[in-house]
């Protein structure tokens, strides 16, 4: 039993191969806003690119990019990465070349905040759907006209051309936690009487054309990703079963991935991304279930990524072993212990020592991300470089 028990644990050590996806691992670097680039131009500083290489090189199979904007008034975060004009490419191709040197893959994640921004000024409405207020930050949203859609397209588009241009090994279009293209999947803050709203087809439509739009941008043999809240989480939002339809459509219409999270920063707590007190045992993997089921129903030459409360070898290894999914998506993890991976592959099989109680995101009050347990344990903060 103990071999078999091994011989599981090690599959999530070996290379992965679908259609054009390949990675050295199972074991994926979530996206993960680190609060370090430069606030004006957007720019990459070298400590926003350390977190990067510092991710490849703890034993990350694949990382993915902190969320980039792609227009100014997508823009989500203080400190946020920017992808929004060419001066971007050489971002990527900094970011890419440190990943690559370790042997793995990078792929850069795009996003429009819609409501869910922090940086709007007080004369500029963010966008949305809808007019309204956006749920938990106050934002008030204006609603989109055709040719607001229309530049969120070409944005989205352009953005993952450079990603391309840069050398990274591929695009992630975040359709996740609230932010605009969430914002049209959902019938709590999508109330259009248009071709984009009412029913599930409508909702989804933007998510598919920007989809149908970045494969035009960087042709067939790259790969496109979607990260997607299979559930909003909150009364009056989209429910599991229409984010499962959802994901089986995007990757019907030839996304080459799926990442599988949950929920908004306005979602009850037990469907939010970071998801509090999870621990190694039971409470791991809060979004598993809803992985199974798209993984069961998606062809076999598409990939299913999980991300969202992973915490230890056996429970991951199991979840490969049953066919839950093919990849594990790690954020808090590997900012507590960024050579977590390489301690996993050394035998050290215990849990990660991350407990889930959220108090990095607090430290982007005062300066990059980082874990403050961590750092008090080691009694020193870690060299980013």
């Amino acid at each position: 039993m103990e071999i078999y028990e091994r011989s599981k644990i090690q599959r999530l050590f070996s290379p992965y191969r679908n259609g054009n996806i390949y990675t050295r691992n199972r074991f994926v670097r979530a996206a993960t806003w680190m609060s370090a680039c430069d606030d004006e131009t957007g720019r990459v500083s070298s400590l926003s690119v350390s977190y990067h290489i510092q991710a490849a090189s703890g034993g990350a199979g694949t990382v993915i990019s902190e969320f980039a904007y792609i227009s100014p008034e997508g823009k989500t975060n203080a400190k946020q990465w920017g992808i929004e004009n060419d001066g971007a490419v050489s971002d990527v191709e900094e970011i890419a070349a440190g990943v690559h040197a370790s042997g793995s893959k990078f792929v850069v994640q795009i996003c429009h905040s819609g409501g869910a921004t922090r940086t709007t000024s007080e004369t500029a409405q963010a966008l949305g759907p809808s007019a309204g207020r956006y749920p938990g930050l106050g934002t008030d949203t204006r609603e989109m006209n055709a040719e607001d859609i229309s530049k969120v397209r070409r944005d989205f588009a352009a953005a993952a051309k450079r990603a391309k241009d840069g050398g990274a090994d591929g695009v992630e279009i975040h359709a996740a936690h609230g932010f605009l293209l969430t914002q049209f999947l959902s019938p709590l803050l999508n109330k259009r009487t248009d071709e984009y709203g009412g029913s599930l087809n409508n909702r989804l439509r933007l998510t598919r054309e920007v989809c149908a739009d970045v494969r035009a941008a960087v042709g067939n043999n790259f790969p496109i990703w979607v990260k997607l809240s299979i559930t909003e989480g909150t009364e009056g939002g989209y429910t599991s079963d229409e984010g499962i339809e959802s994901a089986l459509v995007l990757l019907s219409d030839g996304c080459d991935l799926i990442e599988i999270s949950s929920g908004t920063g306005y979602s009850a707590p037990h469907h939010s991304p970071s998801v509090v007190g999870v621990s190694a045992g039971e409470s791991e993997a809060p979004f598993a279930p809803y992985a199974r089921k798209i993984r069961a129903r998606a062809a076999e030459n598409k990939t299913v990524l999980l991300t969202g409360g992973l915490r230890s070898l056996p429970v991951m290894a199991c979840l490969l072993d049953e066919g839950a999914c093919d990849l594990f998506g790690i954020s808090r993890p590997f900012i507590a212990e960024p050579d977590l991976i390489n301690r996993w592959a050394e035998d050290d099989a215990r849990p990660s020592a991350c407990v889930s109680c959220n108090a990095c995101f607090r430290t982007a009050l005062y300066g990059p991300i980082d874990c403050p347990i961590m750092r008090d344990k080691q009694e020193g903060e870690w060299d980013p470089l």
